[in-house]
């Protein structure tokens, strides 16, 4: 396959080839203004998850330990689970030069995101050698809306996006000829998944076995250097299990309440359950038609892959097999059958976009080469097949990045509890001083409200973070059943609590009302008021 696709470049005259280049360059750069622009207002507000990571990140950059005051530690404790490393430690280098906002917090996840496109766009023009399909390809991954979503909150899951993106390219590179190096790279960064994201724990493995069943089919591959890539691999999961060892129980525990085995049923039904799970991240209401349930993980306009991806994929399942003789082709297969498992083992919030989110690389990368099968028509159908593609892919586009910046906001405000920083922050500059009271049915309004002022972390360890850090912000989280009888101090409450008896209302916060909506405009609801108790 190498000199048909060197042939084909060499066809390209130097005046054609540098319109190729150039327009790949402004796509780039579209991407690059899109993933950067309005971090912190598509979605509006910020999650708990995000604020929690925000938070810790800016506490190890600071003082070198995190809320609980752990001194550098590898998992970070956040309301009773472990958030993963990698991405934290990445905000919290670059805390060291930036201060801490919604945008800082998001913006590794916008880097994160970028890397995958250019490594899988890198991925497209070393199998490929086109121009023209690397133009498709780079266009294909900016436009798709799973990528795009993780590429705009800062949860975890895209550094591992990017880890795993980038072990792809190196064995794309390795298992074509390429030097022991590319097998050492993609065996890093393997291992760096270990710790990017809960699901790769599992994947990580599971993809190992891929790769092997991969490189082992045929004898004579038996002992070339792959094996190299399973040493750092090897290591990610001994300092696993050694952490694991002094903290018992607490990689399996959140596993363990939703898991499809939570509730003890028989193994029918388990069975029943993974193969349902399974099969549903492989369907199209998931894939191309609603995509994931909560508008928090995806902005609910369409799916989470665009419906131009649909051929391509099905014609990169053509090429594996036609080119199932190469490694890198059948690791490909084998690691989109293996993708969702981790996924399909929980039973809460099913389809989950997060941890089915292993998925997007292999899927884009079938969809890559999808692209390059589609070179072998006629001139005439090839013309056709790209124009046809290349308008789907645009309008397509077009239409979810309107969305997105116009709707998604709104439809998304309730999931990324917008308002609550904003009513803390204003009703803290209104307290004068006294003790500032929060709603224990806010969501986890200590970590919202450490977000915003930064109180300094404990100093040795403690269990109970909410405690020190609300009495350093001097505030304290009551029962809006039972209010205190504290007359003057000013309580932030949710929409649903109680009315304090006599007390003033101050202020409210509401959710936003979209800009401009494609289909009907989301619903506003109020979500926070804030009394001066009497």
């Amino acid at each position: 396959m190498a000199a048909p696709r060197r042939f084909h470049l060499q066809l390209m005259t130097p005046r054609r080839r540098a319109r190729w280049t150039t327009a790949v360059v402004v796509v780039a750069v579209l991407i690059v203004v899109r993933n950067l622009a309005g971090l912190d207002s598509a979605p509006l507000g910020a999650y708990v998850d995000e604020t929690s990571i925000g938070y810790n990140a800016w506490a190890i950059s600071t003082h070198a330990v995190d809320e609980h005051g752990a001194h550098l530690p590898l998992y970070f404790t956040a309301f009773g689970e472990y958030k993963n490393p990698v991405y934290i430690y990445t905000l919290s280098a670059l805390l060291k030069v930036l201060p801490l906002t919604v945008v800082t917090e998001r913006l590794p996840a916008a880097l994160f995101g970028l890397l995958v496109c250019l490594f899988l766009t890198l991925i497209a023009w070393r199998r490929s050698r086109s121009l023209p399909v690397t133009l498709m390809a780079l266009a294909l991954l900016g436009a798709t809306p799973w990528l795009t979503v993780e590429s705009r909150v800062g949860f975890e899951v895209i550094s591992m996006l990017a880890a795993v993106s980038g072990a792809l390219w190196c064995l794309s590179v390795a298992q074509d000829g390429g030097r022991l190096r590319w097998y050492v790279g993609a065996g890093c960064l393997l291992a760096v998944s270990v710790f990017a994201y809960s699901t790769g724990r599992v994947a990580v493995a599971l993809l190992v076995v891929a790769l092997a069943v991969a490189e082992i089919t045929g004898a004579r591959r038996l002992l070339r250097g792959w094996l190299i890539s399973l040493v750092p691999v090897a290591g990610a999961y001994a300092l696993l299990w050694a952490w694991n060892l002094s903290h018992p129980g607490a990689l399996l525990a959140r596993f363990n309440i939703i898991s499809i085995t939570a509730d003890h049923a028989v193994l029918s039904t388990v069975i029943g359950r993974f193969a349902g799970n399974y099969l549903t991240y492989f369907g199209p209401e998931f894939l191309f038609i609603q995509g994931d349930h909560r508008a928090r993980q995806a902005t609910q306009f369409g799916g989470m892959l665009l419906w131009v991806t649909l051929p391509l994929i099905a014609a990169g399942v053509v090429a594996a097999w036609r080119q199932r003789g190469q490694p890198f082709m059948r690791f490909i297969v084998l690691g989109t059958l293996a993708a969702p498992v981790s996924a399909a083992l929980t039973q809460e919030s099913v389809p989950h976009a997060l941890r089915a989110s292993l998925m997007l690389p292999f899927l884009l990368v079938l969809a890559i080469e999808g692209m390059i099968l589609l070179r072998e028509l006629t001139p005439t159908w090839r013309r056709a097949a790209a124009t046809g593609a290349g308008l789907a892919l645009l309008v397509q586009g077009v239409l979810f990045t309107v969305d997105m910046y116009a709707t998604w906001p709104a439809r998304s405000a309730l999931d990324f509890d917008a308002g609550e920083i904003d009513a803390i922050t204003r009703a803290s500059a209104m307290s004068s001083g006294a003790q500032l009271l929060l709603s224990n049915t806010l969501d986890q309004p200590y970590i919202q409200a450490a977000f915003t002022f930064r109180p300094m972390p404990p100093s040795s360890l403690t269990d109970d973070s909410a405690g020190p850090l609300l009495g350093a912000m001097n505030m304290a989280l009551v029962d809006p059943a039972m209010p205190p009888a504290r007359p003057g101090a000013i309580a932030v409450l949710s929409s649903g609590d109680p009315v304090p008896p006599g007390a003033q209302r101050l202020f409210d916060e509401v959710t936003p009302a979209a800009s401009f909506a494609l289909g009907s405009k989301p619903t506003q609801y109020e979500t926070i008021v804030v009394y001066r108790l009497r």
